[in-house]
């Protein structure tokens, strides 16, 4: 069959209005879309281009984003929760129970889903933003 997409870049339209990059992204409902993926999803992965319209400066949803596909060993920015635990150099990362698409330290009590990635630097707790990870799926 051979190698369908040798960028590493997909096309896919976003039922979520994404107002950054680095959203964890899963299936969505249909086929050709992509939604914020919560603890548990398929992981198709993370958006290159936000939604943000130039015209109203809001993020809109339906709207065609470019798609990184995680593979193990890449080094990507990835959205943090809001409401994060402190993360450490080296912490684990999973998707994050209360906010779709977002990351936060997996502690096993708090945060209990599956380990996406490794933290590369620190983030303090309650800053949100984006952390510096290395994909290492369980």
């Amino acid at each position: 069959m051979g190698l369908v997409n040798d960028k590493f870049r997909l096309a896919f339209e976003t039922e979520d209005a994404l107002d950054d990059t680095g959203y964890l992204l899963t299936f969505g409902s249909s086929a050709g879309k992509v939604a914020l993926a919560s603890s548990g999803d398929v992981l198709v992965g993370i958006n290159l281009v936000d939604t943000v319209s130039p015209f109203t400066g809001s993020a809109e949803a339906n709207k065609m984003v470019a798609v990184l596909p995680l593979v193990d060993g890449m080094v990507v920015e990835l959205q943090v929760a809001d409401a994060n635990q402190a993360i450490s150099y080296g912490a684990p990362l999973c998707i994050d129970s209360a906010e779709a698409g977002k990351v936060d330290y997996r502690d096993g009590t708090n945060e209990t889903g599956a380990v996406i990635a490794y933290a590369l630097e620190a983030v303090d707790a309650n800053s949100g933003g984006t952390v510096k990870a290395i994909i290492m799926k369980e």
